[in-house]
């Protein structure tokens, strides 16, 4: 019975679409990829020890998916030249605020970038860009939201918000530093 339940659970995260991310490093110079193969264009060179992002440890024809931190450019590099670090924590729910309803169903969610970079939002698939101090709306489906906040040099934000249809909701990006 034991058995069966770990089975389960197992499965259950797979189907879930949740995955582990991770920081990482380059270990030599290696070609950062627009698509997991080397057949896809180059977006740059990654030297040694340059920290990245490591969205999941599956791979994709050997390649990760990554986000290079100091450019916060997202492509993929080969496994061989990655060194796995720390686990990223996942967010668990808050990231979004209620504002209270709204006449559309689609959820509206109000993103401001309080910084002086360039912030990239990942919302389930789609990616939008925000400029230093801008403000967007976007419409989402009603349901879980996986998201990845990012910009360059600072280390993504990552997790999974459930939204209401006929809500409206409101998120700030900032940077948080802390002292290690």
């Amino acid at each position: 019975m034991k058995k069966i339940f770990i089975l389960f659970f197992f499965f259950l995260l797979s189907i879930s679409g949740f995955s582990q991310s991770y920081l990482g490093n380059i270990t030599k110079q290696v070609n950062f990829r627009q698509g997991p193969g080397s057949d896809y264009g180059i977006i740059k060179s990654l030297k040694p020890g340059a920290q990245i992002f490591i969205s999941s440890l599956d791979t994709d024809d050997d390649f990760y998916n990554i986000v290079d931190i100091d450019s916060d450019l997202e492509g993929y590099v080969h496994k061989s030249y990655v060194k796995v670090g720390k686990i990223v924590s996942r967010s668990s729910g808050g990231m979004f605020n209620p504002e209270g309803d709204s006449e559309v169903y689609k959820p509206e969610i109000s993103v401001f970038n309080n910084t002086s970079k360039t912030l990239t939002l990942k919302l389930n698939s789609e990616t939008y860009y925000f400029s230093p101090k801008e403000t967007k709306k976007i419409s989402l489906e009603p349901g879980e939201c996986d998201f990845r906040a990012s910009a360059p040099g600072v280390i993504p934000n990552i997790g999974t918000e459930y939204l209401d249809g006929n809500r409206r909701y409101s998120w700030q990006f900032y940077i948080s530093t802390r002292r290690r």
